[in-house]
């Protein structure tokens, strides 16, 4: 088995055969093909060779995460996929804990990734995000007050549009970026029975609209992106998704950071009860899909501030598993160790305990949880992911009462 970059001229067809193996594209779909190597064109790729052939693959993508109002570099594990042939080796464990490294030596300092199942990635470090909520619901029932206008439609043609609203869209703490373009055009291509609509300014530039697959007469109709840049737009999405309620019977969309949907939908709970178990069922969920690890504590804490909050400094004793997957000659080991941590206005990690603080036990995954405010302190030390006096973890509390992080973005 030998872990090395991905090379297109050698591995693209062993990476096609891999990515159909998993149906995560179809067999023989040569536009799937093609979206696959443009999207892994724009990333930073390793594979797995077992027996002269590429079997797993795994690939990030550059981006950001937003910290309340500050930027911080990120990079999104877009992909970790892994044969039929070469499950239960360890590959994908080692081969993601590897690009980590790399994506971490080059200087990002977080990495994220959506999860297939809870555990998994938290061998590596990586800490779950907080509930988000999957609405499925009749948009005839949204009590939105505007009138939509008439809206242009797109198609996967249109990707670098979609990207660029994307990237102006209005964010919130936790929102992400996704920097490649090639990224929106693969989502877009992948998507079957594809089915978008967006508005225009006066310069014919795109500001806002909606994305996703309709496969049926009545729905559902799955919308999988969105964006915009104000209230005003937001609501004239929802206004047109309203429109389509004279044929649709359930629309199924991630709910957006800025709206509680409940309060926009007529008798919600009546619409629950009396679809329940149904084709079209009216339905709230709730998971915890994403999931996110610091690379550089001192380089996030120092572009961290939490204004108008009790400051609090504290030792922290850090652990750090990913370096049970790397090999010893990658630079980057993890970042376990002793730290003294400060949070306030400005904040800080120095390397090396302080005499006289309270001692905070965590892992990576825990204390990345806890700074980007996926839960309470409370809540991630009953996980078994930090330890502390009930005291610190409520001055934590307060210090850390940060608005839930929400992506914006899927990856």
């Amino acid at each position: 088995m030998i872990l090395r970059p991905y090379e297109a001229d050698k591995d693209q067809q062993a990476v096609h055969r891999l990515w159909e193996e998993v149906h995560w594209i179809d067999r023989g779909d040569e536009d799937d093909r093609e979206f696959l190597d443009s999207f892994l064109s724009s990333c930073r790729a390793l594979v797995a060779e077992v027996n002269g052939a590429a079997e797993c693959l795994v690939a990030s993508a550059p981006g950001n995460i937003l910290h309340l109002e500050t930027e911080h570099s990120l990079a999104i594990v877009a992909s970790v996929a892994t044969s039929l042939v070469a499950r239960k080796l360890g590959l994908a464990s080692r081969l993601t804990a590897r690009l980590v490294a790399e994506d971490a030596q080059e200087g990002y300092g977080t990495s994220a990734l959506g999860m297939f199942e809870q555990g998994y990635y938290s061998r590596l470090g990586f800490g779950t995000g907080p509930y988000e909520h999957k609405n499925t619901f009749n948009p005839a029932h949204l009590t939105v007050p505007v009138k939509a206008g008439v809206p242009f439609r797109l198609t996967e043609k249109d990707f670098a549009d979609v990207h660029s609203a994307l990237m102006k869209r209005w964010r919130s703490h936790g929102s992400v970026n996704v920097f490649p373009p090639e990224h929106a055009h693969a989502e877009l291509g992948w998507t079957d029975n594809p089915c978008g609509f967006g508005f225009h300014d006066a310069s014919g530039e795109l500001t806002h609209f909606i994305w996703g697959e309709m496969k049926d007469e009545y729905g559902p109709y799955l919308i999988n992106i969105l964006a915009y840049r104000n209230q005003e737009q937001f609501l004239e999405l929802l206004a047109l998704i309203k429109s389509l309620g004279d044929q649709i019977y359930t629309v199924k969309l991630l709910e957006p950071v800025h709206v509680q949907l409940q309060d926009l939908i007529s008798e919600p709970f009546k619409g629950q009860n009396t679809t329940r178990g149904g084709k079209y069922a009216i339905i709230n969920r709730a998971e915890a899909f994403w999931q996110l690890r610091i690379n550089d504590l001192p380089g996030c804490l120092a572009k961290t501030h939490l204004p108008d909050r009790p400051t609090v400094s504290f030792n922290l004793t850090l652990s750090d598993p990913i370096s049970q997957y790397l090999d010893g000659e990658q630079p980057w080991q993890g970042i376990a160790g002793e730290y003294t941590i400060h949070l306030g206005s400005d904040c800080q990690a120095k390397i090396g305990h302080s005499k006289g603080l309270d001692n905070l036990q965590a892992s990576v995954a825990g204390f990345s949880r806890l700074w980007l405010g996926c839960a309470s302190a409370t809540a991630i030390a009953m996980a078994g992911e930090i330890k502390a006096t009930q005291e610190l973890l409520n001055s934590l509390e307060k210090t850390l009462s940060l608005p839930l992080p929400r992506t914006g973005w899927e990856f």
